[in-house]
């Protein structure tokens, strides 16, 4: 099988456009929700790591520093 690589501009892909739309319609948290999914997806078919053996969410800071 031959891979097809097609260089565009979200401007020339109405597909692309209408996706872009989708996502920009729907509320914060469920884009929140849908990068989290693709997250867990990456580890487990990318890095081959079980979404139950890596965190859930960031490290927070490790250390706070206030300034004046």
């Amino acid at each position: 099988m031959e891979r097809v690589l097609r260089l565009t501009t979200f401007e020339d892909d109405q597909y692309a456009a209408e996706y872009l739309a989708y996502w920009l319609s729907r509320p914060p948290s469920e884009r929140i929700a849908e990068v989290e999914r693709l997250r867990r997806e990456y580890m487990l078919a990318i890095r081959g790591v079980s979404p139950d053996d890596y965190p859930e969410r960031l490290r927070g800071p490790l250390l706070l520093i206030e300034r004046e």
